[in-house]
């Protein structure tokens, strides 16, 4: 009985950690209703959902609601090592990357062609990346106002998704900003909905990594909706798969790189110290269960 008691004493000493692990977990996948249908939206890796109740969070979410008119906002989120910076830097006024995900009633009826629909929905011929990543280094369009998009041009359009690059600007934090953002119209069964990843315009090199995550997020959400994926051919993920494509695309965007933190520089060293302190909590839990036995 003693022995036990150790071995629930030993394991409750590393109860902090492991809530500590696990408030560092995905966000579960959401579920809404949309005209009797159930959507799931899902978290893209690595990402965290702005929180209206957060001040800075807040001048983010009243400059998006701008841009989005007459759609519904389903979900918004940002990177979390982004966010967290963007919370705790209040003299900072460029925003961040934000995603989000939007119910386009506005775009007409899905019906059972999704292809026809995107046909409908973003006409015109795809010029392709590389014509667009040419436009828009060209330079930010002039004459836009707040509140407004301009199309850069279409990069493609496909079974699945019609992507486009457009330029908007957006009120953050009292300033006027220029974004750039990459906008993935799709279809989740009868319901039409777009992917958007917005984040502010350097030079328009920024495209190109945004195009890679726009895929993983129309990938993320299609598959979570019962489609196949196109990231693993079809068939569900096995344990042994390498991660979502996202992550290795998150790592070449610039100019912002990622600053790695402290779990990043000591994870290694925290998990080989919980291995060897649960060891070494167990043990002592065994030699003091030996030495209170009472004789025989």
């Amino acid at each position: 009985m003693r022995f036990l008691l150790a071995i629930a004493v030993a394991a409750a000493s590393l109860l902090p950690l492991t809530a500590l692990a696990q408030d560092r977990q995905q966000a579960p996948t959401l579920k809404v209703e949309i005209d009797g249908e159930t959507v799931a939206i899902p978290t893209p890796f690595g990402y965290c959902d702005l929180d209206p109740a957060e001040p800075r969070d807040k001048l983010l979410i009243d400059g998006l609601d701008r841009l989005t008119r007459q759609d519904r906002v389903l979900r918004r989120l940002s990177p979390c090592d982004e966010l967290k910076a963007w919370r705790a830097d209040k003299a900072r006024r460029d925003a961040v990357e934000v995603v989000q995900f939007l119910h386009a009633a506005r775009l007409g009826d899905v019906d059972d062609d999704r292809e026809e629909f995107l046909h409908h929905a973003v006409p015109g011929d795809a010029a392709g990346k590389a014509q667009v990543l040419k436009q828009a280094a060209q330079g930010f369009p002039s004459g836009l106002t707040e509140g407004d998009f301009s199309t850069i041009g279409l990069i493609e359009r496909t079974e699945r998704a019609a992507i486009q690059a457009q330029a908007a600007m957006a009120r953050v934090n009292g300033d006027s900003q220029r974004l750039i953002a990459v906008t993935a119209i799709t279809a989740v069964g009868p319901v039409p909905v777009i992917a958007q990843v917005l984040t502010p315009y350097e030079d328009g090199s920024e495209l190109d990594w945004m195009l890679r995550d726009a895929h993983e997020h129309v990938d993320r959400l299609l598959s979570a909706n019962g489609e196949d994926s196109q990231r693993f051919q079809g068939r569900a993920p096995r344990a042994q798969d390498p991660l979502p494509g996202d992550v290795a695309t998150r790592k070449t965007r610039t100019p912002r790189e990622r600053t790695p933190g402290f779990f990043d520089h000591n994870g290694g060293y925290i998990a080989l110290g919980l291995v060897v302190g649960g060891a070494l909590l167990i043990a002592i839990g065994m030699v003091a269960a030996r030495r209170l036995r009472p004789a025989p």
